[in-house]
């Protein structure tokens, strides 16, 4: 009996592990790194805005 149990929380744990590497993964995808050259334009195109904007 107290087998079967442990057996049952052991596979819930992995399948949460599984789950939160799959969903790191997703997130990895969604959000770009700070390599990313698009992103790193659209970083460098808004600090020279905000530089302009305190210069008047």
């Amino acid at each position: 009996m107290l087998g079967g149990i442990n057996n049952a929380l052991f596979l819930e744990g992995f399948r949460g592990f599984i789950a939160l590497a799959i969903f790191v993964l997703i997130l990895k995808w969604v959000f770009p790194t700070k390599q990313d050259p698009v992103a790193r334009a659209q970083r460098k195109a808004l600090k020279a805005s905000l530089r302009e904007l305190k210069r008047k």
